[in-house]
């Protein structure tokens, strides 16, 4: 008579089939954390994808703001230095190179786009619509009304870059981190200036009340951006249980605040999208008057 297993294996069997089992669903989950960081990373390389198409296409700046585009671009170059100081995410499923080639990729797309803006449609940049923080200097009485310094985007930048300074500084004394200050002032301020990056240029679409399709998919693969690296964050427990970042609270709280600062516009886009606009219109579509 043959015999079967006997409780013990027949109980080690079961424990071995749910380890296993236990094993390929972390493993499903690295991927879909690795997928996420890496669509994260494709969607700002997209960015500049369509910003380069929009120029190719209406030949003109116009509606485009040179103090986003700089910040944006800057950031991404900032961001470069992540991975030589060992900041940035190791995948654990997904090739590692993956990670800084499309990184190395977009920061080299970015410089090329602000490059092209630069060089060969600086002409039809709207100079006078890209004035976010002159008003600022106005109130101040640092600057008056009919300065030609009003039109500088050089004037306007250093209020924004300043804005920056400070959110990063006040972000140091919130963000947790056991690295030395230079490090981690230097991880606030990339994400301060992700964070303020857009204002800018939501602050000229508030202007013109209408953006073409190409400047609209900008924002909006950047609210993607802003979205795969929230999922991330509140992921990323459910596929490491032993692991709990410090920072996890703060980085969802800033994902998130990111994305409301684009609420407003995303809202217009969806708006647009289901009544079959050409462009998307903010509020009643007639310009103000700068």
């Amino acid at each position: 008579k043959l015999l079967g297993p006997s409780p013990e294996e027949a109980g080690a069997e079961i424990v071995w089939s749910e380890e296993i089992r236990r094993l390929e669903k972390m493993r499903w989950g690295e991927l879909f954390l690795d997928g996420l960081i890496h669509c994260s990373d494709l969607c700002i390389g997209g960015t500049f994808v369509v910003i380069f198409m929009k120029l190719q296409k209406s030949k003109s700046a116009s509606g485009l703001s040179l103090q986003t585009l700089a910040t944006v671009v800057g950031a991404r170059v900032l961001h470069l230095i992540s991975h030589l100081i060992g900041l940035h995410y190791r995948p654990t499923v997904m090739p590692w190179f993956i990670f800084p080639t499309i990184d190395v990729l977009s920061a080299c797309a970015g410089v090329a786009v602000l490059a092209a803006f630069s060089l060969l449609y600086y002409h039809s940049y709207e100079k006078e619509k890209d004035n976010f923080g002159i008003h600022v200097f106005e109130r101040l009485e640092l600057l008056s009304k009919d300065s030609p310094l009003r039109k500088s985007p050089f004037v306007a930048a250093s209020f924004l870059y300043a804005v920056v300074a400070v959110i990063a500084l006040l972000w140091y004394c919130v963000r947790k981190s056991q690295h030395k200050f230079l490090i981690s002032y230097f991880c606030c301020y990339y994400e301060a200036m992700g964070a303020v990056a857009l204002i800018p240029q939501l602050w000229m679409f508030h202007q013109d009340k209408r953006v073409s399709p190409l400047l609209a998919y900008f924002v909006v693969l950047t609210a993607l951006n802003r979205l795969c690296t929230l999922c991330f964050w509140v992921f990323y427990p459910s596929v490491f249980y032993w692991r709990y970042p410090d920072n996890r609270g703060i980085q969802m709280v800033s994902e998130t605040m990111n994305l409301l600062i684009l609420s407003d516009f995303l809202f217009y886009w969806i708006r647009s999208k289901v009544r079959g606009d050409k462009e998307v219109i903010i509020g009643d579509g007639f310009p103000d008057n700068v």
